[in-house]
């Protein structure tokens, strides 16, 4: 067993917005530790996911904030993951609002956290942020430090918390 996390970010997105924030989310996981793989969910079924599912430990999803719900596309595909058995993961999302006015972050971000919810595991909320990036970022790095806690069986010794600053661990 290793206590290298291994981090998969899927997004769902037409604009280099999305794509950027995903790569920060790689960013933040790989400044952990974590390996990561970053791929793109495509408007019809994307190959290798169930794969992708059982290859991770952690996995977060990016979505367009648009009209405050998940892109169809994207919905479609949450909906048709199923958990691994025998792993709980860890679970994570971020969402771009690609400068619109009242995007409707938070209100997307819940609905992809409504649709997770299906798949068991441990959800890792995603940060407040000013800066887009930098939230990102910030939820590289609490998924991978979660996956690498439930890795090593740190999190049976102290329980989770996790609040929206992150996860606090101790």
């Amino acid at each position: 067993m290793t206590d290298q996390p291994r981090v998969s970010v899927l997004y769902h997105g037409q604009s280099g917005a999305l794509q950027a924030l995903a790569q920060e989310v790689g960013a933040g996981a790989e400044e952990e530790g974590a390996v990561v793989r970053i791929r793109r969910v495509h408007d019809r079924e994307t190959p290798g996911a169930p794969d992708e599912l059982r290859w991770a430990d952690a996995v977060v999803i990016g979505s367009p904030s648009r009209y405050v719900t998940l892109a169809a596309p994207l919905k479609s595909f949450v909906e048709s993951l199923e958990k691994p058995d025998g792993k709980d993961l860890v679970l994570s999302g971020f969402v771009s609002d690609d400068g619109v006015l009242h995007g409707g972050r938070e209100a997307t971000l819940m609905t992809l956290f409504r649709s997770l919810l299906t798949l068991g595991g441990v959800l890792v909320p995603a940060p407040r942020a000013d800066d887009p990036r930098a939230a990102a970022r910030r939820t590289g790095r609490d998924v991978a430090t979660v996956a690498r806690r439930l890795l090593t069986g740190a999190v049976a010794e102290t329980g989770p918390a996790v609040t929206n600053a992150g996860p606090v661990l101790s």
